[in-house]
């Protein structure tokens, strides 16, 4: 577990991509949380503002983590601004050493506690006190500067078919999006990448998670995979595009990552299961060197 005895020790993200298990004895991804948060001697916050039924949805996550053994489960249910500023919620910011945010609509999050002494207070105890921050579907999503809050998932690579707003801020550099591959995403999140290459595209899977080590790495947790979507972007329309244009984009790099594999944030070259770096080729393959390996065919 991360320390919180006020180091200056930067906590860690566990982003999950939804739809992990809940129920049974392989609840890998929610396991690992408490794990970090400090197992039975855990305090963790459940925010459920994004969730339609807030109640509900905290109910469902205390059950949980009452069944892996925490200490405490503390209920963070705003559903108005004024509420994230009540004193005992900010009290528990303080001596918690998790906070967990639940699923539903990523707007709504941001825009019930995005700026209010509740979220300062995350970002301070995640920055400087080793809280562990994690979030599902939603609750992930929002963790980014820049989130992914709609868009199509039969559309192609245009404007038109992706909505973004801003984030917690939590991970920069950075847009998340979740239920991936089972949801048809990819090409949202490339619409996203052609206009911000500077940032890492990162799509995850439903029971598929992220843990996050700010500014070092990430490991994958969980049943699916993890798209990373970054590269030295030679070419991209997006500047001249309209909205219902299809985009260009060239020297993009996908990597597809399942459990046990990690990604250099500094480096930004994928990890093996093993520690290994994945060099960077020495130059790419062009089209002249294939055909020149190949032979002309005479």
């Amino acid at each position: 577990m991360s320390k919180t005895d006020g180091s200056g020790k930067v906590g860690r993200l566990v982003v999950i991509g939804g739809a992990e298990e809940k129920d049974g004895g392989d609840m890998e991804i929610l396991a690992r949380v408490v794990e970090l948060v400090g197992g039975d001697q855990a305090r963790i916050i459940v925010c459920s503002s994004p969730a339609g039924d807030a109640e509900e949805a905290f109910e469902t996550y205390r059950k949980v983590f009452d069944e892996l053994g925490v200490a405490e489960v503390i209920p963070a249910v705003v559903e108005e601004r004024n509420e994230a500023d009540v004193p005992e919620l900010l009290e528990a910011v303080q001596r918690a050493t998790g906070v967990f945010f639940t699923g539903g609509d990523q707007l709504r999050l941001v825009a019930l506690i995005a700026g209010t002494h509740f979220a300062e207070g995350i970002r301070e105890r995640l920055f400087n006190h080793g809280m562990i921050v994690a979030g599902t579907s939603a609750g992930a999503a929002a963790m980014s500067s820049v989130m992914l809050i709609g868009g199509t998932n039969e559309g192609s690579v245009r404007r038109a078919d992706v909505s973004l707003a801003p984030g917690l801020g939590l991970w920069r550099d950075t847009v998340v999006d979740t239920h991936f591959n089972q949801r048809g995403r990819v090409s949202r999140l490339m619409t996203v990448f052609a206009h911000n290459p500077q940032v890492l595209g990162i799509g995850i899977d439903e029971n598929t998670a992220v843990e996050v080590d700010l500014g070092v790495r990430f490991t994958v947790l969980g049943e699916n995979a993890v798209m990373v979507f970054n590269g030295h972007v030679t070419h991209s329309s997006a500047p001249r595009a309209s909205d219902e244009d299809v985009l260009a984009l060239t020297d993009a790099l996908i990597h597809v990552l399942p459990t046990g594999y990690g990604f250099d944030l500094q480096t930004h070259r994928p990890i093996l299961p093993n520690g290994d770096r994945v060099p960077t080729p020495t130059s790419p393959t062009s089209g002249g060197s294939r055909t020149a390996e190949l032979g002309t065919g005479d």
